[in-house]
């Protein structure tokens, strides 16, 4: 059975050596054709492998748009080392958190967030080789509608 408050997948679990942003998801509030109301998201960042050196790391972002043109972090999630090995961490943004002003160029710290719910949602990340044998970390990101 499908229903609002299920899990879906925001990023696919990916093998990744770069950089990179993932595909769009609209609408993860629809049930029946309808918007429902979204008091808050869980998220699950799900690292499966991370064995490279200790100097390599993952930073995983959630985004969502708030105008339907600009894309704004609002969860980052802890920093993953390259030899930390596999690792799952959870966020929940709610939407009655207080909210103050920022500028979209100002980058999230790690393990912070902001409480925005925008109605599309993409994964970005940002993968930093230390060395020259090609960080590789494979990681997959959830949503539960609460």
């Amino acid at each position: 059975m499908s229903g609002l408050y299920e899990a879906r997948t925001l990023l696919a679990s990916t093998a990744s050596t770069a950089t990179g942003t993932g595909s769009q998801v609209d609408d993860l509030w629809q049930l029946g054709g309808q918007h429902a109301h979204v008091a808050a998201l869980a998220l699950v960042l799900d690292v499966t492998a991370a064995a490279t050196d200790a100097g390599d790391t993952l930073d995983v972002y959630v985004q969502t748009q708030l105008d339907g043109t600009n894309w704004a972090d609002v969860a980052r999630f802890t920093q993953v080392l390259g030899n930390g090995g596999a690792k799952r961490f959870f966020k929940k943004l709610s939407r009655g958190a207080a909210m103050t002003e920022f500028e979209n160029a100002t980058g999230l710290g790690a393990a912070a967030q902001r409480d925005l719910l925008g109605a599309q949602w993409r994964v970005r990340w940002v993968i930093t080789d230390a060395g020259t044998d090609d960080a590789a970390f494979t990681f997959s990101v959830i949503v539960t509608p609460m």
